[in-house]
């Protein structure tokens, strides 16, 4: 089952990264999983093993900070229409921004702001961020910005009084069985090797580092089968294996809900959807697709159809950041054969 799938990534590693990890399932079910590679190949060439842990990168803002927030919606502790002035001090220049703007990145915040470099490293970063100047009305265009999953990071930490890694245990992992998820891992963890052969372990995005490794943007390290679950709580629509509700399904069809019609982006509430016929999860999935992606090589999308799901977790930076044609292409095909090889077992 799956062994085209298989030859794809197989043939693929050692040319578009260095190792790959990866899971196909629908719901419960999991069809086929492998792993190949290496998860570092200087200064030590090292054998991806099982229990490897990736840089999630940009994947942790779904595992982590939106579904911490989806949580805690669900218990009333926040809402996404309220205003994040609400949870802080001085919402600064975004006095008009809502909770639900930082999650379907429409809040105006840029991209990014290096918070490490000097003319800002003395500063408190919230406030860095608060102060730049919008660059657009909040709810007018879709601006992907990892600034933004930091306010919403603070906005969480406020309003429970607890940090995000432990929020993170408590609300995500421990209850989806995601045993081996966390920020920081210790020394001596086996992790897959990023840009930086000297940091293994360490968080791979820059300001994450600088925030000291929890960061509501990136920071999240999780083998394969930690994922697992929660890609099959997503294709369950929130719901678990017991059938007990783990994010509401109004609230789970609600977040995969496209927020932004019209604008050059489709986006939930903390989830990336597929909006047209090209796009990190290929051409085949259904319209409405969703999932997440991760700068380090990392990937989670289910069909919004048929709750097929795929994981796909590289180190492709580890062979430069500017390795990414490569593996562009190996994610859109690894998505499209799923897709094509599942449509036969329905």
């Amino acid at each position: 089952m799956f062994e085209r799938t298989k030859a794809l990534v197989f043939d693929r590693v050692g040319k578009a990264c260095p190792s790959a990890a990866f899971a196909v399932g629908a719901q419960n079910r999991v069809f086929r999983r492998g792993f190949c590679g290496h998860r570092s190949t200087t200064p030590e060439r090292l054998p991806l093993t099982p229990d490897t842990k990736f840089d999630l990168a940009s994947l942790s803002k779904l595992v982590s900070t939106a579904a911490v927030a989806l949580r805690l919606t669900d218990r009333g502790v926040l809402s996404p229409d309220e205003p994040i002035g609400k949870y802080l001090d001085d919402p600064g220049n975004y006095g008009d921004c809502r909770i639900s703007h930082l999650l379907t990145h429409t809040s105006g915040l840029v991209p990014g702001i290096a918070l490490y470099a000097p003319e800002y490293r003395n500063r408190p970063s919230l406030e860095v961020i608060l102060t730049s100047p919008p660059l657009s009305p909040p709810g007018e265009e879709v601006r992907y910005s990892c600034m933004g999953f930091i306010v919403l990071q603070h906005i969480l930490e406020n309003a429970t009084g607890k940090p995000l890694d432990v929020l993170a245990s408590e609300l995500v992992f421990a209850p989806l069985g995601m045993t081996g998820a966390l920020y920081c891992p210790p020394k001596g963890t086996v992790t897959a090797a990023t840009e930086y052969p000297d940091s293994t372990g360490l968080v791979h995005d820059e300001n994450a580092r600088f925030l000291g490794g929890v960061s509501g943007n990136a920071g999240v390290f999780a083998t394969l089968d930690d994922l697992i679950p929660f890609a099959a709580m997503c294709s369950a629509h929130g719901r678990l294996p017991s059938g007990r509700e783990f994010i509401s399904r109004s609230l789970f069809d609600l977040a995969v809900k496209n927020h932004t019609p019209g604008m050059t982006d489709a986006r939930g509430l903390g989830f990336q959807l597929k909006f047209d016929s090209a796009g990190p999860m290929g051409t085949l999935m259904s319209q409405g697709s969703f999932g997440h992606t991760g700068f380090t090589g990392t990937s989670l999308y289910v069909d919004s159809q048929t709750g097929l799901w795929g994981i796909l977790l590289t180190n492709a930076v580890h062979l430069g950041r500017d390795n990414r044609e490569g593996y562009f292409a190996l994610r859109r095909e690894f998505y499209d054969l799923i897709t094509e090889e599942y449509a036969t077992l329905i």
